[in-house]
């Protein structure tokens, strides 16, 4: 578990310093933990991590196509079901958006930004359902001051799930 930390701290720095979690990173830590599985728990249980990163990918690939994760955290998420099984898995991702919730919520009341992007976010969905029309959605990208990134939130669960489960 050492191994997933490092390399979670690793993305999460990179994903902090530039809006990005490398590929070789992810890359490195689902093998890592494949084999480690393949080593401790047999084939059996590898063949379960590899059917978890599958469901994980389809439960959050639509969260990336509506841009409300991107792809690295996707993947990173993948990453983790090669290291936790069943409850553990489900217990770690939910701590993840937990704390990814109360940073969104800080940043929601300390940073101007996201508040009015939320305010145009609820005129928006009340002009849908008031008059039925559905513009274009704009998305004003030049402050990455309301982007929640998840690496950190995922290390910090990770290491909630070592030290308490």
């Amino acid at each position: 578990m050492l191994f997933l930390v490092s390399i979670l701290l690793v993305a999460a720095v990179e994903d902090m310093r530039k809006c990005r979690i490398p590929n070789l990173c992810i890359a490195s830590g689902m093998a890592a933990g494949l084999i480690m599985t393949f080593v401790s728990d047999g084939a059996l249980e590898t063949g379960k991590a590899l059917v978890q990163m599958v469901i994980i990918f389809f439960a959050f690939y639509p969260f990336y196509l509506l841009r409300g994760l991107g792809a690295g955290d996707c993947k990173l998420f993948m990453m983790i079901g090669c290291y936790f099984s069943d409850k553990k898995l489900l217990y770690c991702l939910f701590i993840s958006l937990m704390i990814a919730g109360a940073v969104s919520i800080g940043k929601m009341i300390f940073y101007k930004e996201s508040r009015e992007r939320l305010w145009y976010l609820g005129r928006y969905i009340r002009k849908a359902a008031v008059t039925g029309a559905i513009d274009n959605y704009e998305i004003d990208k030049s402050s990455k001051r309301q982007i929640v990134r998840l690496a950190l939130p995922t290390l910090c669960s990770v290491v909630i799930m070592i030290t308490c489960f």
